[in-house]
């Protein structure tokens, strides 16, 4: 996609130290971007300040602001509404990205014709350590159509991993900012619908999971995200073999969400009821692991 126009969308609130991480990871890609788009989405006085001075010290960067903060779903549709690139790259102000991250992209939507979406394995991190505590996003499941797939569960990963053609994501109509969580699943599930999604296997992104709050720390906004993303995604299956997969997978969920808040004991009720309605192979390669932390029951919380 040669002389493709970029446009990086960064949302942040009260965050400028790791907004300067962001920023240096954008500002050193070999293939830079047109434009960098940074919304702080209602940012306290002294935060907004630092966050102002980091934007204007960063070439080709501009500042939206919104006076209260309506949550990164709002901010990255403020920025996509403006943006002026023919890609749009997202990224998460806690979060950052390898120098050739944006050139990879590039090269995985220029073929085959009709992709939408590139999405890349990310690494975790906790508070920016650069260490890898695993990894998220993986290639998507075979057996299924993509519609499918996605409607099972959220393989691609977070907004950081991911590139989407600014066209498609206008049409489908942007991020829906009334979810409290999985924003980014639901527009998967409608961008699937559009065409192709290309999997870049290389960790290109680093996720950097805390200890700072992030929606993902929030059991509650989890699981009502994941609840009522969930009756849409059921409705994207038809056959009954269909039906049964997504089931199984959004039981499955349930039970890697309980063991997340440690609540380990009850995931083992939804971890039997995913594999007796359809024994998937994310269920059956990680039974094991979560098995053993339902029967050992919480861990202590590490630093």
């Amino acid at each position: 996609m040669s002389g493709t126009r970029i446009s990086v969308i960064i949302p942040t609130r009260d965050r400028a130290d790791k907004l300067a991480r962001a920023l240096a990871s954008v500002t050193a890609q070999t293939d830079p971007p047109q434009e960098i788009l940074v919304v702080d989405d209602g940012s306290c006085a002294e935060e907004a300040a630092r966050i102002a001075a980091l934007v204007g010290a960063t070439p080709a960067a501009r500042l939206l602001r919104q006076e209260r903060s309506a949550g990164g779903a709002a901010a990255r549709n403020l920025a996509a509404r403006q943006a002026s690139g023919d890609l749009l790259a997202f990224l998460d102000s806690d979060d950052w990205w390898l120098p050739h991250r944006l050139a990879s992209h590039c090269a995985a939507l220029a073929s085959p014709p009709g992709t939408v979406l590139s999405y890349n394995r990310a690494r975790l991190t906790r508070s920016g350590a650069g260490t890898g505590r695993g990894t998220v996003g993986r290639a998507p499941p075979k057996r299924w159509p993509l519609r499918v797939a996605i409607a099972g569960w959220n393989f691609v990963g977070s907004c950081s991993s991911v590139c989407v053609q600014a066209e498609a994501f206008r049409a489908v109509g942007g991020f829906d900012p009334e979810l409290p969580s999985c924003q980014d699943w639901e527009l998967w599930l409608r961008l699937s619908r559009r065409g192709r999604f290309a999997f870049v296997p290389e960790p290109l992104t680093f996720l950097d999971v805390g200890p700072h709050a992030r929606i993902t720390t929030s059991a509650r906004a989890v699981e009502t995200g994941h609840a009522l993303v969930h009756r849409r995604a059921a409705a994207m299956a038809s056959s009954e073999a269909e039906q049964r997969y997504v089931a199984a997978e959004h039981l499955w969920t349930l039970a890697e969400i309980e063991s997340r808040f440690e609540r380990t004991r009850a995931a083992l009720p939804y971890m039997l009821r995913s594999l007796l309605r359809c024994p998937t192979e994310r269920a059956l390669k990680r039974t094991p692991a979560l098995a053993l932390r339902a029967v050992s029951g919480p861990r202590g919380r590490q630093g």
